[in-house]
């Protein structure tokens, strides 16, 4: 059984949430109660990027 670190938690529970927001920052803030800084800085500190548009 691996274990998880809070930083990888955190990668996932962003991922999920941008995911899920559509990469809509505001929204994803707005659902993690934080500020929209603060998502933008998680985003590169975890090395996220918003897949390319398949169209």
């Amino acid at each position: 059984m691996k274990i998880l670190t809070l930083q990888d938690k955190e990668r996932e529970l962003l991922k999920q949430v941008l995911e899920k927001t559509d990469w809509d920052l505001e929204k994803a803030a707005r659902l993690m109660r934080i500020p929209v800084s603060q998502v933008k800085k998680k985003i590169g500190i975890h090395g996220l990027q918003k897949p390319e548009d398949p169209n």
